[in-house]
This record gives C-alpha cells, sequence and structure tokens, in this order.
C-alpha cells in the first residue's frame, strides 16, 4: 500500500492513496514533524511549538493501531528531521545526529555536525544497510556514514556551494543533492562518490523543494525493504488546512539477502511550478575528441546537463513534496506506466501518471484535498 500523512496545526491524518480512504486521524496538538515507518501502524511525531504541549524538542513513538504511546523521548533543541527503518531511528537536530536501535529505543550513536538549521539528513529505509548521508564540516561536501555498522565510510565533495536539498536512494547506493540556486542536481554513488549524473532543473534559479527518488515494488517472494519517499516541509503559512509536514510511504517487502532493484528515476519539486522527471538509466552526454567520444564530466554539467523525460505543472512558489512508483500495482494502465503522487502545502493532493518510456507531460489522474478538520 502507498500510505500519505499529513501533519497540521491541529494534528494529523493519516491517507491510503489507492483505494483512496482516511485511515486514522488524530487532533490533539499540532505536528512540525511527522514520520511513518514505511505503511506500518507506528509513526514518529514531533509537535509543531505552536501552543504549551506541543514542544518541538519531544518525540512520541505512537501506535496507531492501538492509539497509544510507545515511546518519548526528550532532546536539547529542536528536532528537524526523523529518519525511521526496521533496524535504526535518526533524530536530527542543529548541531547533532543520535542514532537509536529502533527495537529497544536504545542510542546507539551520537554525531556531532556543523550547524544545520535545515536539518538536512537521510537516511535509506533498507533495514540491511543502514546508508546515511548528511553535512560535513566543508561547504557542498557530504557525509556518508553507514548507521548499521556506526562508521563513517567517506567524504563526498557534492557542490561547489552551500547544500540546500539532499536525499538517499531507497536502495541507499545513489545519493541526489542540489544547491540553494537550484539549477542542477546531482547524482552520487554510495560510498564511492561516482558522479553519475548531472540532471539539468534549468537556467534560472529557482528553489527545489522536494527530491525523491522512484521506489521499486518487491517481489512475492521478498526484495529489499521497499522504497519511500518523505520529507517534513515546515514553516506553513498560519491560518487554513494549511499542510505542514507530510510523507508518503510505501510498504515494505520481505527483507532479502538479494541484491537490491534501485531506483529508475528521480524527481524534483521546484519554485518554478515545474515538477521535473528524469531517467537515471538515461545515458551521460558525451563530446567528440580527437581520440573519439569522451564521456561529460562534472566540468560539463551546466553545458551538457541531462534534462527531464517528463514533467508536471503546479502554479509557481508552491511548496510540496513527491513521490514516484510503478503504476501497474494500481491495476490499471500499461506496464510501463508510474504513479507521480504530490502534495503540497495547501493541502491539496494530485496523482498523475506518467509513461516510463515515453515521457512527456504527466497526466493528471486524481485530485483531492487533505488536512481539512471537519
Amino acid at each position: 500500500a502507498t500510505c500519505l500523512s499529513v501533519g497540521t496545526d491541529q494534528g494529523y491524518q493519516i491517507f491510503t492513496c489507492e483505494p483512496w480512504a482516511a485511515v486514522h486521524s488524530a487532533s490533539d496538538g499540532g505536528v512540525g514533524v511527522l514520520q511513518m515507518l514505511y505503511s506500518s501502524s507506528l509513526i514518529a511525531l514531533v509537535g509543531a511549538g505552536a501552543r504549551p504541549g506541543d514542544s518541538t524538542r519531544r518525540l512520541r513513538l505512537w501506535n496507531t493501531r492501538t492509539d497509544s504511546s510507545v515511546c518519548e523521548l526528550n532532546f536539547s533543541s529542536s528536532i528537524l528531521t526523523v529518519r525511521m527503518n526496521n533496524a535504526r531511528l535518526l533524530v536530527v537536530l542543529e548541531t547533532r545526529i543520535h542514532i537509536f536501535e529502533l527495537s529497544s529505543m536504545r542510542l546507539l550513536h551520537t554525531l556531532e555536525t556543523v550547524p544545520n538549521r535545515l536539518g538536512l539528513a537521510d537516511m535509506c529505509p533498507d533495514s540491511e544497510r543502514c546508508h546515511v548521508v548528511l553535512l560535513a564540516a566543508g561547504v557542498g561536501q557530504v557525509l556518508l556514514f553507514d548507521a548499521l555498522q556506526l562508521r563513517s565510510l567517506s567524504t563526498l565533495q557534492a557542490r561547489k556551494s552551500a547544500l540546500a536539498l539532499l536525499a538517499i536512494s531507497p536502495c541507499g547506493l545513489l545519493i541526489a543533492s542540489a544547491s540553494d540556486r537550484g539549477t542542477v542536481v546531482n547524482v552520487h554513488s554510495f560510498p564511492q562518490g561516482e558522479l553519475l549524473h548531472a540532471f539539468r532543473r534549468g537556467a534560472m534559479a529557482a528553489t527545489i523543494f522536494h527530491l525523491a527518488f522512484s521506489t521499486v515494488v518487491a517481489s512475492i517472494d521478498g526484495g529489499a525493504d521497499a522504497e519511500r519517499a518523505a520529507s517534513s516541509s515546515r514553516a506553513a503559512p498560519a491560518g487554513g488546512p494549511d499542510l505542514s509536514p507530510g510523507q508518503l510511504a510505501c510498504k515494505p517487502g520481505t527483507p532479502s539477502s538479494s541484491p537490491p532493484v534501485c531506483s529508475q528515476m528521480l524527481c524534483a519539486v521546484a519554485s518554478s511550478g515545474t515538477v521535473h522527471v528524469w531517467s537515471l538509466h538515461a545515458q551521460r552526454g558525451a563530446v567528440q575528441s580527437g581520440k573519439g567520444n569522451k564521456e561529460v564530466t562534472a566540468g560539463f554539467a551546466f553545458i551538457s546537463g541531462e534534462r527531464a523525460f517528463a514533467h508536471a505543472k503546479l502554479p509557481a512558489g508552491t511548496r510540496a513534496i513527491a513521490a514516484l512508483r510503478p503504476a501497474a500495482s494500481y491495476g490499471k494502465g500499461h506496464v510501463d506506466d508510474m504513479a507521480l503522487l504530490l502534495v503540497t502545502e495547501k493541502g491539496a493532493f494530485y496523482h498523475y501518471r506518467l509513461n516510463s518510456l515515453r515521457g512527456g507531460e504527466c497526466v493528471l489522474q486524481d485530485e483531492r484535498r487533505v488536512g481539512v478538520y471537519c
């Protein structure tokens, strides 16, 4: 199942996307950060801080099936980001990252970080890897960390300027990054740090609100933990049914020792109003040299960057999060179809369909309203 969780200044709601249905809701206080464990009943909640009792420093693990608390933890400063998989829980503060064993909630490791007011960090949902990406000391640098073995692997110079967004693929082998200029999205390998793609968003600067790798559908026999796309968008405007944090989550498959199937696509939601979708299997550009074709390297990224092969449109300036998954599981359309799911901070949910072979403009399939309390 694909689930959507929405946090607001009143509480939170959880929906299944297909068929569309509201499965759980609560209105006992604002939620500033929300994270589901795949599409299970375990969720992590952090208050919005707007009212007494909604502390931004307290993390609550909640079972939505029994509607009961599992655990509460208090921290020294505001919680900016939370990530979970079957093995680990990651709690991101401005200058620290705490890593917990999920089954026991035992603190395993604490990382001191450079000031990270955006809470930039991500962890792959594959619990057999637990690969983590976070800010390193240098400008534009990313620390690659193994949260299972609790050790640093390498440091990657992902950008020349300050990082604005970080995302890791569900299989844990790809890293996407964007700078505050937002003209190019880079994809590197984990942990080697090789530049695999330089995706061109546009020539004009724009804010990229969200980066999401596509998910895979685990086979009946197993497969790695299925992928999820998640985000915690903060600072929603006051008043009205605005979308605060949100999450699009996919149900995990059965863990297996077989090699993971990694993402086929990457999408970016930009302030220009365009949602760009790139193919991760596209051939990188080549330039002619006296000795034949030579692969384009990072130095040519701004000239020969790979352009999006599919797109969708939103009103300019719309902050949104996205998820990409195979649409065949919805029981309609062609086997090559993908579902692009978007949720805006104003509470609009859009379900688009795109063909992974032809690309082009995505076709709107469904539109809903979320974050509204009766």
